[in-house]
Order: structure tokens, then C-alpha cells, then sequence
């Protein structure tokens, strides 16, 4: 008798099999998702791999937007904020402009005024997450490198040359604004712009100066000293202009002469030839005096009255000239650094309080010659310059006299160099350093200037936004109002005042137009917000037909298959029970085995 044994086997097949429905089924039904279980559908689930990336894309872009929202609206408010102090600051100053009104009235005014400007100037600072409301709008690569050499090395190195040469620096309280700006003619043009705080007054100093920087060559090298060529030396013409802003910063600027601010006419307080002499001495004028021809009584004369800016290299070679004269004048009086000394007593008369007239060059002149020679204060100044007319030439030619300036050797005329005093050879090439103090643009507490507060132009940034195709959203930061010549533009005269609403009717033209943009970047920002919210909304279904189960199906296949695993397992256990009741009723009978004869009863 054979007993066939595959039965058992196909019932645990079935079991098994009826397992893993049951298994899928429950894992379906639990999960809510169709690519769940077993039996899983590849191509659905690529279809909602893809589909699930594209829906957390948006949905991180939707977060980065909704925070966009929330730092415009921040500029939105800022700059309402700045409207309302407008308008009351137009209100004072029509309050100010009445002939009627008393002194007491105007200061009155004005001191609101000013409290007003300050509000002002902390909107402009104003941060959100710490990143500023209000910037400039994104740099150019050129103008983002110059600014970096600014940062690195062209202002320090300018700096150090003044302090090294002339022993002044600035004194940390005024602010020097830097600006660049890249729609000039010039390679590198440079200039300097500043306010007075009060021009009616002599006593009162800058209180802002803007450095002016105009880049348009791209093409050559943005870096520091130019060397020899061209002979308009870039890097020492912006030692020019910081020497200028140190000087604003430690004299009396605007009544530099006689402690007039009127003297030279449009509050200039005359002495240009000092001003632009000693900051040509810095790194020596020679070149002045090469291009016309040497040092001759006709250079000797443009220096005219020594009031109005330089109108030519000849009369800049002149106003170079007058201070070398100057200079030397001084050490044969036992002056043994000459200007330096001089600048210094200045400096030293604004710093201890003394007024405008006092720390002017006449009464410097009186201090370091004597009331002999310069008798009156308030001419002193014009008398040097007729002694220096009347006595340079021949005491250039007079072997027995110091003064001389030597054009024919490498020497640039520099103070401290090899031809002013002696010491080393200033040429084209050292005459500025090649680096300056170590300035370290990711530290906040350095600065390019040690000595100045320094304003640069703030770059917009973070305004840019991932879009899911791979593109960005950018939006440029807005500008604020700030009144940085607050002190210059107050209520305390009807002239003063009419000047002031000049200037506000261009803040409020400057108000407006950075509102609508900050408002036309709000609009912009919620019409993609909603754009990214339909997207959404479109999406859910696609998502639930590829990844959601059918409850009522799979419930019923749920049932059908915990049926099968029941049954299957019933059967192969009775299967089971079969085959050992079986083996019970054989245990014990003979098998004949073929061949072999029957046993015997």
C-alpha cells in the first residue's frame, strides 16, 4: 500500500499564500495607502515618490515665501512709520518758515525736528531676524570687488601713510560715508563731498563727510597703488581725499584761513592752497611741477590768493610748492617737523576747545613765527602767501638756503622722504603702502578706517526665493529715509528751514517710490503664495487616486482573505489529524515483501 503525502503540502502552500493576502490586506487597510503590503505597485509608487518631492518643494518654497511676507510687510510698516515723521516734520518746519514766529519758537521746533531725524535714522536701521529692513539692492561683481579692496586694503593703506607722515588721524566721532558708484567716466574717479554742521557759524565743523568713489573700466585690475602710469596715480589720489577727511575731521575746515567761514566765498573758508598742499605733500607733487616745466615764478603766482580750488595742475603744483615752502620755514625755526608740528598745535587748539579763529592757520602762523613777522591774525595767513611769492624762487636758487625741490630724481617730494627731510627715497611705487592695517571683513569690530565711523552701502540679501523648476524669485530690499546732515538741515532760520523743505520734499518723492515697490513686492509675494495653494490643492486629489486605498475594497478582500487563512488552516490541520490515524492503523500489520512466503498462523 502506498500513501501519497502532497496533499499536506498544498494545504501549507495555501495557508501560506492566504497569509500573505491577509498580511497585504491589514497593512493596506491600517496605512490608508495603496503601495502598502506585499504586493506593492512599482510604477505607483515612482508616480508618488516624484509627486510627494514636488509637493514638499512647494511646500518649503510656500514656508520661505510666507517669511518673505512677513519681511516686507516689516519694510511696509517701517516705511509708514517714516511717512507719519515726515509729515510732522513738514509741519514743524511751515510752523518755522513764519516771519512772526520768535527765536525761542524756531529752537523750539527744531528740537522736535531733530528728535524726528533720529527716529528716522533707527527706522534705517531697523533689523528683521537680524537681517537689515532696508538696504541698497544687490552689488555688482565689479563694484562688490572694489569695495572689498576699499575694505582691505586701499583706506587703511591711505591711512597709515597720514598717520606715518603727518601725525594726525581722524578722531573717531564724525562719520565718513562711502559710496561707489559705477556710472562714471573715470577709471577710478575720487572725490569728497561733506556738510557743515551749522555754515553760519565758524565755530561749527563737518559733521558728514561721503567719499565718492566712480568706477567704469572694469577691464583693468581693481587693486591698490597704480605705479608709475598713468600720472594721475588712483591709489594716491584717494590718500588725497582721506587726508582731506582726517583734516575735516581735527580743524576748523570751514574757517581754515582766519577763522572766517567767508573768506574764500561759498563758506569755504579759504586756505585751499593748505588743504590741497598738504594732502599732495603726503606723497610728494612732484609731477605737479614736472608737467609745466620745473619750479619757475609763473607756477609761483597761480597760487593767486590760495582761496579757490585748484583750477589747473599748474596752480596745484603751486598750492604743493607754498607748503614744502612752508614746511621748510618751519624747521629753520626750530620747528624740526615742520607742518607736522603745525597740524598738530591745530589740532591740539580744536581739541581743547579753542574757537575757529584760534585754531586757524594765522594763529598758527603767530604761534610758530611770532606776532613780528606775522602781525595780524586775521591777515597772517594772506602774508605768507605774498612772502611765499615774493622770497620761493630765490630762496630755491640761493645755495645757502635750504629750501630746494629736486625734480630730477625718483624722489616724489614726499614729507619724511629723501628731498623734504632727508630721510628714505619716496618714489611713484612706495609712495602709498601696498596693503593696509590687516582689515578682516568677517570681523564686525574691524574697520577700514581705525579712526573714522564709517557708512558703507548695504547690500540687499536673502531676498531670493527657490522656485520647484529650478529658477529664483528675487526681490530687492528697499531704501529708508535717513537725515545723516541732521545738523545741517534744522529749523533755526527761515533760511535753514526753507533749505530743509527743499530736501524733505525729495524725501517723501524718495518715500513713495520705495513704498510702491516694497507694496508691488507684498502683491507679487501673495499672488505666488496663492498660485503655490491652487497647485496644492490640485495635487491632493492626484496623490489619493495613486496612493490611497479603497476602504470598501479592501475591506471586503480583508475579509475574503482572513476566510481563506481560516479555512486553509482548518483543512491542513485535519490533513494533519488524517496522516497520524493512518499511521496508527498500520503500526503493527506485516508487509510481505516480494519473494518471500507468508508466515505461518
Amino acid at each position: 500500500m502506498q500513501v501519497n503525502h502532497n496533499t499536506l503540502s498544498v494545504l501549507a502552500i495555501n495557508l501560506s499564500k492566504a497569509s500573505k493576502d491577509l498580511s497585504a490586506s491589514h497593512a493596506k487597510v491600517s496605512s490608508g495607502e495603496k503601495t502598502a503590503g506585499s504586493k506593492m505597485d512599482i510604477g505607483g509608487i515612482r508616480q508618488s515618490i516624484n509627486l510627494e518631492n514636488e509637493i514638499k518643494e512647494i511646500t518649503h518654497s510656500m514656508a520661505n515665501m510666507q517669511n518673505l511676507v512677513s519681511y516686507t510687510q516689516s519694510q511696509h510698516d517701517a516705511l509708514s512709520q517714516a511717512g507719519k515723521i515726515l509729515i510732522r516734520m513738514n509741519e514743524l518746519a511751515e510752523r518755522s518758515i513764519d516771519f512772526t514766529k520768535a527765536t525761542a519758537d524756531r529752537n523750539t521746533y527744531d528740537h522736535e525736528f531733530l528728535e524726528l531725524a533720529e527716529q528716522l535714522d533707527s527706522i534705517n536701521g531697523m533689523k528683521f531676524n537680524g537681517l537689515d529692513l532696508f538696504t541698497d539692492g544687490p552689488f555688482s561683481e565689479s563694484k562688490r570687488q572694489f569695495i572689498e579692496v576699499l575694505q582691505s586694503q586701499w583706506l587703511s593703506a591711505a591711512e597709515k601713510v597720514i598717520e606715518e607722515r603727518l601725525g594726525i588721524t581722524g578722531n573717531g566721532n564724525d562719520t565718513l560715508k562711502i559710496n561707489v558708484n559705477e556710472n562714471g567716466s573715470e577709471n577710478y574717479s575720487i572725490s569728497l563731498t561733506w556738510n557743515y554742521a551749522d555754515p553760519l557759524k565758524a565755530d561749527n565743523r563737518v559733521d558728514v563727510a561721503s567719499l565718492n568713489y566712480e568706477i567704469y573700466n572694469y577691464d583693468l585690475p581693481i587693486s591698490g597703488p597704480s605705479g608709475d602710469s598713468p600720472f594721475f596715480f588712483n591709489d594716491r589720489l584717494n590718500a588725497i581725499m582721506v587726508t582731506y577727511a582726517v583734516m575735516a575731521e581735527n580743524l576748523y575746515f570751514n574757517a581754515l584761513a582766519n577763522g572766517d567761514v567767508n573768506k574764500g566765498g561759498n563758506n569755504s573758508g579759504g586756505a585751499e592752497w593748505f588743504k590741497s598742499g598738504v594732502s599732495d605733500f603726503v606723497h610728494g607733487g612732484d609731477l605737479f611741477l614736472e608737467i609745466f616745466g620745473g619750479f619757475n615764478q609763473s607756477t609761483i603766482n597761480a597760487i593767486g590768493s590760495g582761496d579757490a580750488s585748484a583750477a589747473s595742475f599748474q596752480q596745484r603744483g603751486s598750492y604743493y610748492a607754498a607748503v614744502r615752502y612752508l614746511h621748510q620755514e618751519l624747521k629753520d625755526q626750530g620747528h624740526l617737523l615742520g607742518v607736522r608740528d603745525m597740524l598738530h598745535w591745530m589740532s591740539q587748539q580744536v581739541k581743547n576747545g579753542e574757537n575757529s579763529e584760534a585754531s586757524s592757520i594765522g594763529a598758527a602762523l603767530q604761534n610758530f613765527f611770532g606776532t613780528g613777522i606775522y602781525s595780524d591774525l586775521n591777515t597772517a595767513n594772506d602774508e605768507f602767501i605774498n612772502h611765499y611769492i615774493g622770497n620761493a624762487l630765490n630762496d630755491h636758487n640761493d645755495p645757502s638756503n635750504s629750501f630746494k625741490i629736486i625734480l630730477g630724481n625718483f624722489d616724489t617730494g614726499a614729507i619724511t622722504g629723501f628731498d623734504a627731510d632727508g630721510g628714505a627715497v619716496i618714489d611713484h611705487e612706495n609712495a602709498v603702502p601696498d596693503s593696509g592695517n590687516g582689515y578682516d571683513p568677517k570681523s564686525p569690530e574691524d574697520q577700514a578706517l581705525s579712526n573714522f565711523k564709517l557708512k558703507w552701502e548695504k547690500e540687499g540679501s536673502l531676498l531670493t526665493v527657490p522656485n520647484p523648476n529650478g529658477n529664483s524669485i528675487i526681490f530687492e530690499a528697499a531704501n529708508s529715509i535717513t537725515v545723516d546732515d541732521k545738523e545741517h538741515y534744522n529749523l533755526k532760520t527761515v533760511q535753514s528751514t526753507r533749505l530743509t523743505q527743499e530736501l524733505m520734499k525729495e524725501w517723501m518723492d524718495t518715500l513713495n517710490e520705495e513704498n510702491g515697490r516694497v507694496l508691488a513686492n507684498l502683491n507679487s509675494l501673495k499672488n505666488r503664495l496663492d498660485n503655490y495653494q491652487s497647485t496644492l490643492t490640485n495635487y491632493a486629489p492626484a496623490m489619493s487616486r495613486i496612493r490611497d486605498t479603497d476602504f470598501a475594497e479592501e475591506t471586503t478582500k480583508l475579509l475574503k482573505n482572513e476566510i481563506k487563512v481560516q479555512a486553509a488552516a482548518s483543512i491542513l490541520s485535519k490533513g494533519q489529524d488524517t496522516q497520524f490515524s493512518i499511521g496508527q492503523l498500520l503500526s503493527g500489520v506485516g508487509i510481505q515483501k516480494k519473494g518471500q512466503p507468508k508466515a505461518a498462523n
